[in-house]
Protein backbone atom coordinates (compact mmCIF):
# COMPACT_ATOMS: atom_id res chain seq x y z
CA UNK A 1 0.00 0.00 0.00
CA UNK A 2 1.51 3.36 -0.65
CA UNK A 3 1.68 6.24 1.98
CA UNK A 4 -0.39 9.21 0.85
CA UNK A 5 2.34 11.86 2.84
CA UNK A 6 5.60 10.55 1.79
CA UNK A 7 7.18 13.84 2.56
CA UNK A 8 5.54 14.36 6.21
CA UNK A 9 6.51 11.00 7.02
CA UNK A 10 9.84 11.35 6.04
CA UNK A 11 9.63 15.19 8.16
CA UNK A 12 8.33 13.07 10.93
CA UNK A 13 10.54 10.37 11.64
CA UNK A 14 13.52 12.65 11.13
CA UNK A 15 12.13 15.62 13.57
CA UNK A 16 11.30 12.62 16.25
CA UNK A 17 14.85 11.10 15.49
CA UNK A 18 16.62 14.42 16.20
CA UNK A 19 14.25 15.37 19.17
CA UNK A 20 15.51 11.93 21.10
CA UNK A 21 18.98 13.46 20.47
CA UNK A 22 21.51 11.97 17.14
CA UNK A 23 24.75 12.72 18.01
CA UNK A 24 25.89 15.91 16.78
CA UNK A 25 28.11 15.52 13.79
CA UNK A 26 26.42 12.04 12.58
CA UNK A 27 26.11 11.10 9.16
CA UNK A 28 22.40 10.98 7.64
CA UNK A 29 22.69 8.73 4.46
CA UNK A 30 19.90 9.70 2.33
CA UNK A 31 19.46 5.95 0.97
CA UNK A 32 19.22 4.16 4.36
CA UNK A 33 16.63 6.63 6.37
CA UNK A 34 14.66 6.17 2.75
CA UNK A 35 15.15 2.30 3.02
CA UNK A 36 14.16 1.97 6.73
CA UNK A 37 11.02 3.88 5.92
CA UNK A 38 10.15 2.31 3.10
CA UNK A 39 10.09 5.58 0.88
CA UNK A 40 12.21 6.48 -2.32
CA UNK A 41 14.95 8.51 -1.94
CA UNK A 42 13.30 11.94 -3.05
CA UNK A 43 10.84 12.42 -0.42
CA UNK A 44 13.87 11.86 2.30
CA UNK A 45 15.99 14.67 0.56
CA UNK A 46 12.69 17.25 0.45
CA UNK A 47 12.49 16.70 4.13
CA UNK A 48 16.44 16.66 5.16
CA UNK A 49 16.72 19.72 2.97
CA UNK A 50 13.81 21.40 4.65
CA UNK A 51 15.22 20.85 7.95
CA UNK A 52 18.56 22.46 6.63
CA UNK A 53 16.48 25.38 6.06
CA UNK A 54 15.17 25.38 9.60
CA UNK A 55 18.60 24.95 10.88
CA UNK A 56 18.36 21.18 12.68
CA UNK A 57 20.79 20.08 10.16
CA UNK A 58 23.35 20.77 7.99
CA UNK A 59 23.98 20.19 4.02
CA UNK A 60 28.21 20.10 3.59
CA UNK A 61 28.23 20.16 0.13
CA UNK A 62 29.83 17.40 -1.29
CA UNK A 63 29.61 15.00 1.88
CA UNK A 64 25.54 14.73 2.36
CA UNK A 65 23.84 15.99 5.33
CA UNK A 66 24.52 15.76 9.04
CA UNK A 67 23.50 16.47 12.33
CA UNK A 68 24.15 19.86 12.96
CA UNK A 69 27.36 20.48 15.32
CA UNK A 70 26.63 22.17 18.55
CA UNK A 71 27.98 25.78 19.29
CA UNK A 72 29.37 26.67 22.50
CA UNK A 73 26.37 29.24 23.39
CA UNK A 74 23.97 26.10 22.64
CA UNK A 75 25.65 23.92 24.76
CA UNK A 76 25.88 26.93 27.80
CA UNK A 77 21.78 27.56 27.26
CA UNK A 78 20.84 24.14 27.24
CA UNK A 79 23.13 23.92 30.91
CA UNK A 80 21.26 26.58 32.29
CA UNK A 81 18.03 25.74 31.22
CA UNK A 82 18.21 22.29 32.78
CA UNK A 83 19.37 23.62 36.08
CA UNK A 84 16.76 25.93 35.56
CA UNK A 85 14.40 22.87 35.27
CA UNK A 86 15.87 21.43 38.54
CA UNK A 87 16.00 23.70 40.60
CA UNK A 88 11.83 24.37 39.53
CA UNK A 89 11.57 20.94 39.92
CA UNK A 90 13.27 21.01 43.43
CA UNK A 91 11.39 23.75 44.84
CA UNK A 92 8.43 22.62 44.02
CA UNK A 93 8.39 19.30 45.45
CA UNK A 94 10.04 20.44 48.40
CA UNK A 95 13.47 18.35 47.92
CA UNK A 96 16.62 18.87 49.29
CA UNK A 97 19.95 19.28 47.26
CA UNK A 98 22.32 16.50 47.17
CA UNK A 99 25.17 16.27 49.62
CA UNK A 100 27.89 15.84 47.56
CA UNK A 101 28.74 17.67 43.86
CA UNK A 102 30.02 14.47 42.09
CA UNK A 103 28.05 13.49 38.90
CA UNK A 104 27.19 10.39 40.32
CA UNK A 105 25.28 12.03 43.23
CA UNK A 106 23.55 14.88 41.46
CA UNK A 107 22.49 12.42 38.48
CA UNK A 108 20.99 10.09 41.41
CA UNK A 109 19.23 12.55 42.97
CA UNK A 110 17.87 13.89 39.69
CA UNK A 111 16.51 10.71 39.11
CA UNK A 112 15.21 10.94 42.65
CA UNK A 113 13.57 14.35 41.65
CA UNK A 114 11.90 13.51 38.79
CA UNK A 115 10.44 10.27 40.48
CA UNK A 116 8.86 12.56 43.06
CA UNK A 117 8.26 16.05 41.27
CA UNK A 118 3.96 16.27 40.15
CA UNK A 119 4.70 18.82 37.38
CA UNK A 120 4.25 17.02 34.07
CA UNK A 121 4.75 20.00 32.14
CA UNK A 122 8.00 20.76 33.65
CA UNK A 123 9.09 17.19 33.53
CA UNK A 124 8.32 16.88 30.08
CA UNK A 125 10.54 19.90 29.22
CA UNK A 126 13.14 18.85 31.58
CA UNK A 127 13.19 15.28 29.52
CA UNK A 128 13.51 17.12 26.05
CA UNK A 129 16.71 19.58 27.67
CA UNK A 130 18.27 16.52 29.13
CA UNK A 131 17.39 14.05 25.73
CA UNK A 132 19.40 17.18 23.70
CA UNK A 133 22.09 17.36 26.36
CA UNK A 134 23.02 13.48 26.54
CA UNK A 135 24.78 13.14 23.04
CA UNK A 136 26.76 15.85 24.01
CA UNK A 137 27.72 14.70 27.45
CA UNK A 138 29.04 11.49 25.71
CA UNK A 139 31.96 13.91 24.05
CA UNK A 140 33.68 14.73 26.96
CA UNK A 141 34.63 12.51 30.21
CA UNK A 142 32.79 12.73 33.13
CA UNK A 143 33.24 16.15 35.25
CA UNK A 144 34.13 14.44 38.73
CA UNK A 145 34.13 16.02 41.77
CA UNK A 146 36.02 14.92 44.76
CA UNK A 147 33.29 12.86 46.83
CA UNK A 148 32.33 14.21 50.31
CA UNK A 149 30.19 16.78 51.23
CA UNK A 150 30.65 20.12 49.79
CA UNK A 151 31.26 23.42 50.82
CA UNK A 152 27.80 25.95 48.90
CA UNK A 153 25.73 24.72 46.88
CA UNK A 154 25.89 20.98 45.06
CA UNK A 155 23.87 21.67 42.44
CA UNK A 156 25.44 25.16 41.65
CA UNK A 157 28.99 23.22 41.99
CA UNK A 158 27.97 20.20 39.33
CA UNK A 159 26.65 23.27 36.82
CA UNK A 160 29.80 24.95 37.02
CA UNK A 161 32.16 22.16 36.36
CA UNK A 162 29.85 21.48 33.02
CA UNK A 163 30.12 24.68 32.18
CA UNK A 164 33.70 24.65 32.11
CA UNK A 165 33.52 21.41 30.07
CA UNK A 166 31.21 23.32 27.58
CA UNK A 167 34.07 24.50 25.33
CA UNK A 168 35.38 20.82 24.89
CA UNK A 169 31.91 20.00 24.25
CA UNK A 170 31.07 22.34 21.87
CA UNK A 171 34.73 21.85 19.92
CA UNK A 172 34.14 18.15 19.74
CA UNK A 173 30.41 18.61 18.89
CA UNK A 174 32.26 20.99 15.86
CA UNK A 175 35.32 18.62 14.96
CA UNK A 176 34.57 16.24 11.69
CA UNK A 177 36.73 13.37 13.40
CA UNK A 178 37.84 11.04 10.45
CA UNK A 179 36.78 7.96 13.08
CA UNK A 180 33.12 9.69 13.72
CA UNK A 181 32.25 10.21 10.13
CA UNK A 182 32.88 7.08 8.75
CA UNK A 183 29.43 5.88 7.09
CA UNK A 184 26.87 3.85 9.61
CA UNK A 185 23.94 2.60 8.84
CA UNK A 186 21.55 5.09 10.05
CA UNK A 187 18.09 3.88 11.48
CA UNK A 188 15.66 6.74 11.85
Amino acid sequence: MRQRDPFGTALASLRTAIEDGLAPGQHLSVADIAASLNLSTSPVREALSRLCGEGLIEDRRGLGYFTRATPLEDVLGLLDLEAAHIRLAARGAGHPSPAEASDGAVDAWIGELIEVCENQPLLESLARVRRRLAPLRSLTASTEAPAGPHEGDSIDAYYARWRITAGTIASRARRIDPDQSKYTRNIV
